[in-house]
């Protein structure tokens, strides 16, 4: 593609990256496996619990042959959606060939496939990510350097965690690449395919292309894997797309017909699945409100400087390098497409201060693979700055500065999984009884849960609902903030019951509302009971039907 020349000693250099990008990824998750004992069982996630059981509970749908989704995390019935979460379903269903849904070596089973899907995905992600930084940097060593900073890069979010804050390195994986590298296999298939689909395009606008329009349904077809993963990301194609004519426009001062030919067709065919989730998330009431409480504001724009401002400032070193090779030139040549390609490397990092601003609920998804073009940018710029004699001495130790936020993370995840506590690791007495569960009650049935993520009791961590999709084929009253329709009413009503403040009739219309059939009464649940002798009152409603170290099932009479 566009003639760009990687030596093979170049891919042996990624691939041994990459292998060891694979197996410091993969450590902190291994000495969680060796870690469970006959009190403790790993939970398979040591950051984003939570959305790690949801995901698990993706997986589940298609163990059961369940490809169409639906929001599992709460009661109310709804009409199912295809194409939704495929990325997690289809692994299930195919790990769901092997071993049944009432297995208990199913969440582990789950659980490793997920951490291979990881590997796979991270791989393919550091592959992809050198070969669009070759298209721009010629250098072998600069590539490699850019590679680095594209991964593992950062700011100064290393020093902010010790005034006790949470920088934007550790929680906006959209604009970094760390937390997708240790544990978000979807996001790092979208961003290899965003990309991918970036590099077919570029090579449909080379003049020496013979077949335009094949390199234009590539793109297409790296595009629609990039809406199956993630359908927020279509939107920013879209605008990348935009700018990047517009500037071409201005620049040429003729309408760049070629451009809005072939990328217009590679976006266009994409524009029915994007058309098709947005229906779907506006028709459907549930999947509405799950989109309205699916909050991800951006952080202050102090907090985006403070991640950011090292990779600007070695980016905008490199800013007399990419003015000149932006120059208008008339004659067709792969350095004559590579020129275009350029368009969107500086206009990119230009857009998402303004794109994670926009009046949306899902900001910080905006600034998706921002790091890659300024990471190119910023090795350019510490090039540069290597070879003037008094800025030297800085190169190595900016390089180390910008990764420390990665390095420093990974030391929190390694202590995560030393650590056999909630919620990374899961009392055994406790799966025992979700095992129980799921053998000898009816798939799909409602269980009353508490739900509380350690504010109330940090010594008992994530909510017992969240775990129910991912052990059993239950669905929990309230189990995810954005995943559970009107979670936080739902919330406030669990603890007055667990709190015995509901009346027998309360009690009874909460029963009949989304005919909860079971109540699970574990360690969480009872640090909201009030300290008495006497039994809460809600369980003259129902039967104990299950009662083993400390944890209790109980039956709706």
């Amino acid at each position: 593609m566009l003639n760009i020349r990687i030596t093979p000693r170049e891919w042996r250099s990624v691939l041994l990256y990459s292998l060891l990008i694979v197996v410091l990824t993969t450590l902190p998750y291994a000495i969680g496996y060796a870690r469970q004992n006959s009190e403790w069982a790993f939970s398979g996630f040591l950051f984003g619990v939570e959305d790690g059981n949801s995901y698990i509970g993706k997986m589940r749908l298609g163990v059961r042959g369940i490809l169409d989704f639906y929001l599992f995390y709460t009661p109310e019935t709804h009409a199912a959606a295809p194409l939704v979460f495929l990325p997690y379903i289809l692994p299930g269903w195919l790990v769901g060939r092997f071993i049944g849904d009432q297995n208990p070596a199913l969440f582990p089973a789950l659980t490793i496939t997920y951490h291979g899907m990881q590997i796979v995905f991270n791989t393919l992600l550091i592959v992809v990510l050198y070969r669009f930084i070759a298209v721009f940097i010629k250098r072998p060593r600069t590539r490699f350097l850019a590679l680095l900073l594209a991964t593992l890069g950062g700011g100064f979010g290393w020093l902010i965690t010790f005034l006790g804050s949470t920088p934007a390195e550790f929680f906006i994986p959209e604009g970094f690449s760390g937390l997708i590298l240790l544990g978000l296999p979807h996001l790092a298939l979208a961003r290899a395919a965003l990309l991918g689909g970036f590099l077919f395009l570029f090579q449909s606008l080379a003049p020496q292309t013979p077949s335009k329009i094949r390199y234009a349904i590539l793109s297409t077809v790296c595009w629609l894997v990039v809406g199956l993963a993630v359908p927020f990301y279509l939107p920013i194609i879209y605008i990348i797309l935009a700018v990047w004519g517009l500037a071409l426009w201005i620049a040429r001062r003729r309408f760049p017909r070629e451009f809005v030919l072939w990328g217009g067709l590679a976006a266009g065919l994409t524009l029915p699945l994007f058309a098709y989730f947005a229906y779907a998330f506006a028709a459907n009431p549930i999947f509405a409100i799950w989109s309205s409480q699916n909050i991800l504001m951006s952080p202050p724009p102090l907090d985006y400087a403070a991640a950011y401002i090292l990779l600007v400032a070695s980016a905008l070193i490199a800013a007399r390098w990419l003015i000149r090779r932006m120059r208008p030139s008339t004659h067709l040549s792969t350095q004559h497409a590579v020129r275009s390609a350029l368009f969107p490397l500086l206009l990119w990092p230009l857009v998402v201060p303004i794109l994670v601003y926009l009046p949306l609920n899902v900001q910080r998804r905006m600034a998706e693979a921002v790091i890659v073009p300024l990471a190119i940018l910023a090795a350019v710029g510490l090039r540069f700055l290597a070879r003037q004699k008094g800025w030297r001495r800085l190169y190595r130790p900016a390089i180390v500065v910008m990764c420390l936020s990665s390095v420093v993370f990974f030391l929190f995840i390694i202590l995560g999984a030393f650590s056999s506590a909630r919620p990374q690791f899961r009392p055994t007495g406790e799966i025992a009884a979700l095992n129980w569960l799921n053998n000898n009650a009816p798939a799909e049935s409602v269980i009353l849960t508490a739900f509380d993520t350690g504010k109330l009791s940090p010594a008992t961590g994530i909510d017992t609902g969240n775990l129910i999709p991912a052990y059993t084929n239950l669905r929990p009253y309230v189990g995810h903030g954005p995943e559970t329709a009107n979670a936080t009413e739902k919330d406030a009503l669990t603890r007055r019951f667990f709190s015995d403040q509901l009346s027998t009739e309360e009690r009874q219309a909460l029963y009949e509302s989304v005919n909860i059939r079971y109540i699970f009464y574990g360690l969480l649940e009872k640090t909201f009971t009030p300290d008495s002798s006497a039994p809460p009152q809600w369980q003259t409603d129902a039967q104990r039907i299950y009662a083993e170290a400390g944890y209790e099932i109980w039956q709706i009479k």
